[in-house]
């Protein structure tokens, strides 16, 4: 194996053949104060041969009474815990959007850095890459600031927006999502050699999708990048271009 890369070894010790009939499953991670509800809706969209497992991280969904984390790795080494067997028992995928694109890429690294099980493909959507000089300062704002700011960037439904219960509740999640985004530190040491997409939105404020190219000084695989209509949340009204080269992604080599 390539000395600066990192990944096809571990592809083979995950036992993941090109089977062109094989079910590959999806494991989905959501932006900074998003669930699993992001995704709810993809399972029957991508049909039967591309499951989906939509991740509640801890503070949301069916996990709101655990406390969320404040460290990437800490999250990555719970994703590690909670998901692994699933990734043991046959070929998957990795879909990250925003924050949750930051954790695939360093779940992903991780998995094959430790012979682990490799996923067939990584998504990488709406993300900056590491070493990036400016990831924002949202996570800094005051309570007002912030709420302004999640009616810019329109990835919160306005029924949560204008619920203050809602808002008291959300807010600390939201925070601690976002100090992990915007204080990401990962910094890998070799290249990852796993075939990658790098998606997003052209008219995204946060992450120009013109950047989304610098990931691949990381990558030492096959890399394809796609943009599609729209912001940071692109996919939030219509995710059906997004879903169609997904499925596509996914096909292509197996």
């Amino acid at each position: 194996m390539d000395t600066d890369s990192l990944g096809s070894r571990s592809a083979e010790a995950g036992g993941d053949g090109h089977d062109p009939a094989a079910v590959v499953t999806l494991f989905c991670l959501p932006h900074a104060g998003g669930s699993a509800a992001t995704y709810r809706d993809w399972h029957g969209l991508l049909g039967p041969r591309i499951p989906t497992v939509a991740v509640d991280f801890p503070g949301r969904g069916r996990r709101m009474r655990e406390a969320p984390y404040t460290s990437a790795a800490d999250l990555v080494e719970w994703l590690l815990a909670e998901h692994l067997e699933r990734m043991r028992s046959g070929p998957f995928a990795l879909f990250g959007h925003s924050m949750g694109g930051l954790l695939a890429f360093q779940l992903t690294y991780e998995l094959v850095r430790r012979g682990l099980p490799c996923p067939r493909r990584l998504f990488v959507s709406a993300a900056l890459p590491p070493a990036c000089p400016h990831r924002g300062s949202l996570h800094t704002l005051s309570d007002t600031q912030l709420v302004q700011a999640l009616h810019r960037l329109n990835g919160t439904p306005s029924e949560v927006l204008e619920h203050p219960q809602l808002i008291d509740f959300m807010l600390p999640v939201l925070r601690a999502d976002l100090r992990i985004a915007e204080t990401w530190t990962f910094r890998p040491t070799v290249k990852l050699d796993v075939p990658v997409s790098l998606l997003g939105g052209r008219g995204d404020p946060l992450v120009p999708s013109d950047m989304l190219d610098l990931w691949r000084i990381h990558l030492a695989g096959e890399v394809v990048t796609r943009t599609y209509a729209g912001d940071h949340f692109y996919f939030r009204h219509d995710a059906a271009p997004l879903l169609v080269d997904l499925r596509a992604d996914l096909s292509h080599g197996r």
